[in-house]
């Protein structure tokens, strides 16, 4: 089975969790088995709409203490859920939550772990995936040789691919600990779109002297 941590914030589905379910449904396809979702927290009321994005199964741990983001209890609550389901392929997105789980979720299931994939993996007996490096100039080929392995979708490297139909959410009961971080408050900034959530970029330099141009 192939698990996908979909990400949300505010009880909505980030971006990158729609790309990381159709990534995982792709990977599932190409492994020959399942795809699974996880969702945390209470807030979070759409889970079963990762349904349409490919997930075969969507999961939920309904803790309020998981309402916010903390490193240890989140990769206690996907480690757990991997372990549980016997998913040994796990997959968040390689945003700055992704990439504050990925390292810890290789030391807790002793994962080997690639960060910033941009491809399916191969299915020809080994596990191969593909990331650029040297900021896109070359293209690098890991093999993963561990039992249990963990994948961080770089953003924008795989479209979402709204297919499916809505599924049914079964609760689960992990084990998370207890948080080392109290939340005291929380804002939230509103007007803005944040980069990884904007559909198009535009950058201009200096060139351009002020905005009337």
């Amino acid at each position: 089975m192939v698990l996908v941590f979909a990400e949300s914030e505010g009880g909505k589905f980030k971006k990158a969790a729609f790309e990381t379910v159709s990534y995982g449904k792709a990977v599932a396809d190409a492994l020959g088995t399942e795809c699974a979702a996880l969702v945390v927290g209470t807030e979070n009321n759409e889970a079963g709409s990762l349904g349409k994005y490919g997930a075969d199964k969507v999961y939920q741990i309904a803790q309020e203490k998981l309402n916010h983001f903390d490193s240890q209890t989140f990769t206690r609550a996907i480690a757990g859920t991997a372990e549980k389901l016997g998913a040994k392929v796990i997959i968040v997105s390689h945003s700055s939550t992704g990439k504050s789980l990925i390292g810890r979720l290789a030391v807790k299931l002793n994962a080997g772990s690639v960060a910033g994939v941009n491809s399916v993996p191969t299915n020809d007996g080994s596990f191969k995936v593909k990331k650029s490096v040297y900021s896109g100039k070359a293209i690098a080929t890991y093999e993963i040789n561990t039992d249990y392995k963990v994948l961080s979708l770089m953003g924008n490297a795989f479209r979402p691919n709204e297919s499916g139909s809505e599924v049914s959410v079964e609760n689960l009961d992990i084990d998370t600990g207890d948080a080392k971080v109290k939340v005291l408050e929380h804002k939230t900034v509103s007007g803005t779109v944040p980069l990884p959530e904007a559909e198009l970029v535009v950058s201009a330099g200096r060139g351009m002297k002020g905005p009337e141009n």
